[in-house]
């Protein structure tokens, strides 16, 4: 399969990964206004559940970066967002936990299949459609942060989410750069 085919299949997944997420947590009905009155529990609570489901993800594709990735760098990424997502993990957790939601992240369909479509690969090709997939994630993952920014009812919560779109804010700018300077014979390279 060629890399243009990769990097086309990659981004479609990154697209349903976190938008079936939203569906693993009981998203409202499309036609529901968005100013539409929920109760506290079930806004951050449904975000929680999201925001565990997409960050358990993100440690997944780490891992495998580290295992299968034949570039320093998408290994060194993948470590260092093993790295970053535990410890977020850990505190989505804390504050699902006290706020009566299960902690235990549930992957989609989707993100599953990701998982096991990524895991197929090795070498460039994985780092070709890792990078796309990451990218394409983090730019759906500030969408949903930046979703909750106003919508939040715990504070701990929205601050929590108003430092990940901070964090998300800077990668997408950097990947968007990257994408942008870069050649296709170069990307073919580099992160």
């Amino acid at each position: 399969m060629g890399k243009t085919m990769w990097k086309g299949a990659a981004l479609c997944g990154a697209a349903l990964l976190v938008s079936a997420s939203a569906a693993i947590a009981g998203e409202p009905d499309s036609h529901q206004s968005p100013e539409a009155p929920r109760s506290t529990a079930a806004t951050d609570g449904e975000f929680l559940t999201r925001a565990l489901a997409v960050n358990e993800l993100e440690v997944v594709l780490g891992r495998l970066a580290v295992e299968r990735a034949s570039s320093p760098e998408v290994k060194a990424m993948g470590a260092t967002m093993v790295q970053k997502h535990s410890a977020l993990g850990e505190r989505l957790k804390e504050l699902a936990e006290r706020s009566g939601i299960s902690p235990a992240p549930a992957l989609s369909g989707a993100q599953s299949n990701t998982i096991a479509r990524l895991s197929s690969l090795s070498g460039t090709a994985f780092d070709d459609a890792f990078k796309t997939v990451v990218d394409a994630g983090h730019v759906d993952e500030l969408a949903m942060y930046r979703q909750e920014i106003d919508h939040a009812r715990d504070p701990e919560l929205a601050a929590l989410a108003q430092r990940r779109v901070e964090t998300l804010d800077k990668q997408v700018a950097q990947a968007s750069s990257r994408n942008n300077r870069a050649t296709p014979a170069k990307r073919n390279g580099d992160w």
